[in-house]
């Protein structure tokens, strides 16, 4: 399937991934042209309100995203009153995207939540630094300080995870200058701007809260959750994809 690339503006990415325990729920959001999943959203987005455990009552913003800070380990169930969906929370500290149908009192997952997990080897990088270099390990997690990185490289190693800089006004500030090949499974990026083309082949792939110029996705198990497609044509698979509340794609 073949998507074209437009130019709205950046979508939102809260969260602070090794802050404090967090999920980003998505209520009822758009499921883009070609997604495999078989479940239908509700029609509300705004004002959607829900507790997760004992914490404050949120709702969703206008684009039907909230944040919930502040979570226990263990089972968390968030309670739409009426209709609950409960989830794992593996770690403290960790950030978790899930993406709910609501509807009619009923809560269902449009996927399993996407995990940022926080246990292996972290590393920080600098701009100008080597994204290639530092991820040559399986599970290594990197998080990119605002600035530029070189692209033209390989993600070979397995569970990867590249965590970005974001700005709620700009949108993604780590911006890797070139192509990026993500041959590795189960890989995982958020809140990156690459400023060339994308391309995974590889198992289990997933990108959120990303500007893509544009991408050539055909691993099994992908997930796209909220990225924007700036420029030029995005290819993903039209079966085995989960594809929700992307810009520049149908």
């Amino acid at each position: 399937m073949t998507l074209a690339g437009c130019g709205e503006d950046s979508p939102a990415s809260p969260g602070r991934f090794g802050e404090v325990t967090s999920a980003v729920v998505l209520v009822n959001p758009v499921i883009n042209q070609g997604s495999s999943t078989s479940i239908e959203p509700g029609g509300a987005r705004s004002g959607v309100a829900f507790r997760a455990e004992d914490l404050p009552v949120v709702e969703t913003d206008a684009s039907g995203m909230a944040l919930v800070e502040h979570l226990p380990t263990g089972t968390v169930t968030l309670d739409f009153d009426p209709g609950t969906y409960s989830f794992q929370v593996s770690q403290e500290k960790e950030l978790y995207d899930l993406a709910l149908s609501y509807r009619d009192g009923t809560v269902q997952a449009l996927f399993p939540p996407v995990r940022y997990p926080l246990g292996g080897t972290v590393v920080e990088l600098e701009p100008g630094e080597s994204i290639a270099q530092a991820a040559a390990s399986d599970g290594t997690i990197l998080l990119l300080k605002e600035g530029s990185y070189p692209g033209d490289f390989e993600l070979r190693a397995e569970g990867v995870l590249i965590f970005g800089a974001w700005s709620p006004t700009e949108g993604p500030l780590s911006i890797i200058e070139g192509d990026v090949t993500v041959l590795g499974g189960s890989s995982r990026m958020r809140g990156v701007h690459v400023n060339g083309r994308l391309t995974s082949n590889a198992n289990g792939f997933s990108m959120a809260f990303s500007d893509i110029a544009s991408a050539t996705i055909t691993g099994n198990g992908v997930t796209l959750l909220r990225n924007r497609f700036t420029s030029g044509q995005a290819t993903v698979p039209s079966t085995n994809a989960i594809l929700v509340d992307n810009l520049g794609i149908p």
